[in-house]
């Protein structure tokens, strides 16, 4: 299924690029490659079968300290 998804990604890449590059957008090409390299990476590194960690993980380190601190206010 993850190949799959790889494989119409890169098809969607590549169709998506024409039409950039014919318009001349450059920074939406830039943008678009770099999102789509993450995600690429992400699908690779999941077929490999990498432990990945919870984006929720993240989150959390960020609105912890936020929510501890309105807290504090709060109280």
């Amino acid at each position: 299924m993850l190949y799959a998804v790889l494989i119409i990604s890169i098809l969607n890449m590549f169709y998506e690029f024409r039409q950039l590059k014919e318009k001349h957008h450059v920074r939406e090409m830039v943008v678009s490659s770099i999102l789509f390299a993450a995600g690429a990476i992400l699908i690779v590194l999941k077929i490999g079968h990498v432990e990945l960690p919870s984006p929720l993980a993240g989150i959390r380190m960020i609105f912890q300290p936020v929510s501890q601190y309105i807290a504090s206010i709060l109280s």
